[in-house]
């Protein structure tokens, strides 16, 4: 083979054609766009887990505030007395006097008397299912309230949850403590 039959053989083997660079470009993307919603559930499912964090955290520390004739009068916003003790989970935002939880919803701590409740606002809907069906399987409050049903004693089944959690994003959870 002679210098020039090399050189054109060698032209002729550089690099991708169009179509291939194409082709190569559309299997990228469709595996970022894949990796793409695999980090949305990820960071959807730390967001429930901080918030069922944040509310047994509220839940433990409102239940130190209590004296011996409980928690004050009825209607009384404990939200004060937890900013005052550092009772405020470090992920939740704390404006004005208001807790907000990860989705910007409202989470008043009120008095109920001998107990308290923990309402927390403005839940998506998916989130509401998963929140209320883990919540209530700790057995840690009396009762949960799903938007404006009737309250559920003991476990909130995924079928129950399914049901009343029907808002896209604005479902409020009331989880009821007496004690």
């Amino acid at each position: 083979m002679t210098k020039q039959t090399k050189s054109k053989a060698i032209r002729k083997q550089g690099g991708f054609t169009a179509i291939e660079l194409i082709v190569v470009l559309i299997v990228g993307l469709g595996i970022i766009a894949l990796a793409a919603g695999k980090m949305d559930q990820l960071f959807g499912n730390s967001n429930l887990s901080e918030e069922i964090s944040n509310v047994n955290t509220v839940f433990a520390n409102a239940r130190s505030l209590k004296t011996s004739s409980g928690y004050g009068t009825s209607g009384t916003d404990l939200t004060t007395q937890l900013v005052a003790i550092n009772g405020v989970p470090r992920n939740m935002s704390v404006v004005s006097g208001v807790m907000y939880n990860l989705w910007g919803g409202s989470v008043p701590v009120v008095s109920t008397g001998s107990g308290f409740t923990v309402t927390t606002n403005t839940v998506p809907s998916d989130a509401c299912i998963k929140l209320s069906t883990k919540v209530s399987k700790g057995g840690t409050f009396a009762s949960i309230k799903i938007n404006a049903n009737t309250a559920v004693t003991g476990e909130v089944t995924s079928a129950v949850a399914t049901t009343q959690c029907n808002s896209a994003t604005a479902n409020t959870l009331v989880f009821t403590s007496n004690s």
